[in-house]
């Protein structure tokens, strides 16, 4: 049973203050058959000599239009059987990557596959455990109408086939922060479910700073697009889509809420 090749692909810009904590989780992972590509945006912080000084990997720094953009450009230069996004403030558990290539070894025809991934804060604490719970059990019971409801789908803890992405890619630029969500809903309507990696594979960092929490209307306003233009024939799941869309960012405002409030009180 071969393992087959993996693609790691970095984006990243001005992350000089998380960029060697991903780097070091890929490369300890110790996969037999890896590559890891940084696509950096013209970093104007100490990102450059962190890449440079990094072993392992191979990176290019150039303008480009977002992280987007960059990781479609490192897709392209993907040479992995199986490719990956990390971004450079989240990061690998130890032993993802073997059971991750353990997984698509024991299913040769499987377009992609999905694990578990634990939230943290800027500090590396594990936070929202609740969240996490609660995606791992949708994720468990993956269909195409539930995935419509919302993206329970972790990115960083996903995996692709190189093939299947050149089937239906390349990411959609026009949707800076689901993204990801678009091309999984596209795989998923060409592939089926993902296989099940029932394991946490990756940590995604929910910092006050983060995309994910300065711009969270919008990735939801995002959700409901992207949920319209694949859920054709499915008016309950995009009916559930619009609910939760409206209900998830209220839950987070609470939650950023509350674990400021418990900051200022200790």
């Amino acid at each position: 049973m071969e393992l087959p090749s993996i693609s790691v692909i970095t984006p990243c810009l001005n992350s000089a203050a998380t960029i060697e904590e991903a780097l070091e989780s890929v490369r300890s992972q110790g996969y037999p058959r890896l590559e890891h590509l940084v696509v950096d945006g013209a970093s104007t912080d100490s990102t450059l000599d962190i890449l440079r000084d990094a072993p392992g990997i191979r990176w290019i720094s150039e303008p480009d239009r977002g992280r987007v953009d960059a990781a479609n450009k490192g897709a392209r230069m993907a040479a992995g059987d199986v490719i990956a996004w990390l971004n450079a403030d989240d990061r690998y558990l130890p032993g993802a990557l073997d059971a991750v290539g353990a997984t698509f070894a024991g299913h040769p025809h499987a377009a992609w596959a999905s694990g578990y991934c634990r939230i943290i804060d800027a500090q590396g604490r594990e936070v929202r455990r609740a969240v996490s719970a609660y995606k791992r059990l949708l994720l468990r019971r993956w269909s195409f109408p539930l995935y419509l409801t919302q993206n329970f789908v972790s990115d960083p803890a996903t995996f692709l086939r190189r093939r299947a992405f050149e089937g239906v890619g390349p990411l959609d630029e026009r949707y800076h922060e689901s993204h990801d969500y678009d091309l999984w809903l596209r795989v998923a309507h060409r592939h089926g479910a993902p296989l099940l990696i029932e394991r946490d594979l990756a940590c995604f960092r929910m910092a006050e700073t983060s995309l994910s929490m300065t711009r969270f209307e919008h990735q939801f306003q995002e959700h409901r697009e992207i949920a319209r233009r694949h859920g054709e024939g499915h008016p309950i799941a995009l009916g559930a889509n619009r609910v939760m869309s409206t209900l998830i960012p209220a839950v987070y405002r609470v939650l950023r809420f509350a674990r400021r409030a418990s900051i200022a009180s200790a």
